[in-house]
């Protein structure tokens, strides 16, 4: 009991600790799961989930799909799964400036350049096809305390696509009175497509976790901490998420669960941080 309590105060103070070094321009987000699992014979499981997820201080949705997935325990302590998911993300409207070079024949410390329009390229929605192999490793220590460890694999692809896309290009003329004055040009806006080529992605993302699993318990509070390494940048990591929450099981096949995500994007040029409710129900039979 003591050791329950010490943890359930590192899970409250691991999360307070996140929130309150929130930046100002972090995104704060709703993700939704739902699960149902079926077990089958010779020790295989399959099971889908349902996701939902919003951003944007949960105004803008983020990206939803659905997940089918079969798993085999081979012993007590390895379990390995498989799996395809439908991915739909949503990107929003993106504007580029532009500028034109103006002094060609010079140095470029010395280049002059001035602004003569910009790019606006509308939110698009996005589809892409996600397979995953799972290897998963676990063992529980003093009959409550089960430490796992996952291996995923996981292989993105993102079809090409076209997206609506309109040039803005200005003339821009001298006042007499001082400063200037930016005209469109004729003949713009422009619509111009933009193409996004298709895309694929290698990860291994490995998960650490450490939950408190104890016979006749129905809460099951924890902690673990995950990595993305990308397999296709000599395995450099990209992003880590920490999460810490608790399970209650409602019955024997009804399971909830409540947890705070930091998810902090390394690649991002601005280190993105993002902060999470997580909201999961699972079925089992």
């Amino acid at each position: 009991m003591k050791f329950f309590s010490i943890r359930y105060c590192a899970v409250i103070a691991l999360s307070a600790i996140a929130i309150l070094t929130a930046k100002a321009d972090d995104d704060f987000g709703l993700w939704t799961e739902v699960e149902v699992e079926k077990s089958l014979p010779h020790n295989f499981d399959l099971s889908f989930e349902g996701e939902f997820r919003t951003e944007d201080c949960m105004k803008q949705v983020d990206r939803f799909g659905a997940t089918l997935s079969l798993g085999y325990k081979i012993s007590k302590f390895m379990k390995v799964k498989v799996g395809y998911a439908m991915i739909y993300s949503y990107y929003p409207t993106e504007r580029k400036e532009k500028y034109m070079d103006i002094a060609q024949d010079v140095d470029d410390e010395y280049k002059e350049y001035y602004w003569e329009g910009y790019n606006i390229t509308d939110s698009y929605w996005s589809l892409r096809h996600r397979f995953k192999a799972d290897v998963t490793f676990d063992k529980k220590f003093f009959k409550c305390i089960k430490v796992s460890l996952r291996e995923r694999y996981q292989y993105t692809h993102r079809p090409e696509m076209e997206v609506d896309r309109l040039k803005y290009r200005y003339v821009r003329t001298p006042l007499p009175e001082g400063g200037f004055l930016d005209e469109l040009r004729p003949g713009y806006p422009e619509s111009d497509p933009d193409v996004k080529h298709e895309k694929n992605t290698h990860y291994l993302r490995s998960r650490l976790e450490i939950e408190w699993d104890k016979k006749k318990c129905d809460w099951g509070p924890f902690v673990s901490f995950e990595l993305y390494n990308d397999l296709q940048n000599s395995m450099d990591m990209d992003e880590y998420k920490i999460m810490a929450g608790t399970s209650y099981k409602i019955s024997k096949n009804h399971r909830v669960k409540l947890s705070y995500l930091f998810n902090h994007n390394i690649e991002d040029s601005a280190g993105e941080n993002r902060h999470v409710i997580v909201l999961g129900y699972t079925y089992k039979f």
